[in-house]
């Protein structure tokens, strides 16, 4: 019998939500998998991605670590994804994103943004401005204005997150924007690329998640859709993309 891909965006993102569930509550692995009537080995393969639980070994595992219910509906969403193996995700697809669940999961986050400060970082003013600049209807900015701030409140702020901006995302007054976003979180380290450093073909935004055990998982951001790319050789060439630009990159505060 083949094992499937054992680094699977949405496979990923369960093992890891498993484990942390059970650590958070300070128990051991063989302490759980005796306590549900598994093997420790069984159970080990789960919480590293290497075997799928089904959705009852997962709705078993939460209910008897008695997770909340946004935390249960949120890891079984994720165990549900691995039926499709789909590496893409549509904007609004689902209330609860991979993205999200890669935010909450990771240790780190690198992040390349040539043209716009990435939505965790934007303030209102700078939202709106984007927004009424792609034509939306002024209703819909207004819900999206909403939706977006009940995220930022919501959000992680402990993972440590490295942003590489393009020189031409920071038109206009971004000094006040990034100085906002910095004072909010303390892992956040901002840095700007001068377009003669931009080598050609590097125009995609990126971000690379990068979970406990060295395992990491890029994010192709598009403008209505997310591409999730944990192929090996592909990740390692987006992570040697970052370093590359990261190497011409200075600290934003030597621009204002």
């Amino acid at each position: 019998m083949t094992n499937p891909p054992p680094h699977l965006p949405a496979l990923l993102a369960l093992s890891t939500s498993l484990r942390a569930a059970r650590t958070q509550r300070n128990m051991g692995l063989r302490q759980l998998a005796n306590r549900l009537g598994i093997q420790a080995q069984i159970l080990s393969l789960w919480e590293t991605g290497k075997r799928p639980p089904t959705l009852e070994d997962v709705a078993h595992i939460l209910g008897f670590l008695r997770v909340d219910p946004t935390e249960y509906k949120r890891i079984m969403l994720i165990r549900r994804r691995l039926d499709s193996l789909n590496p893409f995700e549509t904007s609004g697809a689902d209330s609860i994103s991979l993205q999200r669940i890669f935010e909450d999961v990771a240790i780190r986050i690198l992040e390349w943004a040539p043209h716009i400060i990435p939505e965790p970082l934007q303030t209102p003013d700078y939202t709106h401005a984007i927004l009424q600049g792609s034509a939306t209807q002024p209703d819909d900015i207004d819900q999206e204005l909403f939706a977006r701030q009940v995220q930022q409140l919501d959000r992680r702020s402990s993972c440590s997150h490295s942003v590489l901006l393009g020189e031409s995302a920071t038109d206009g007054n971004f000094g006040s924007q990034l100085n906002g976003a910095a004072a909010t979180r303390s892992q956040l380290s901002i840095k700007i690329v001068p377009t003669s450093a931009c080598f050609a073909g590097m125009i995609e935004p990126f971000r690379i998640y990068e979970t406990a055990g060295k395992v990491f998982t890029v994010a192709l951001l598009h403008t209505h859709n997310t591409i999730f790319v944990t192929e090996p050789d592909a990740v390692k060439r987006y992570r040697s993309t970052f370093r590359k630009l990261e190497q011409e990159a200075v600290d934003y505060h030597a621009l204002g």
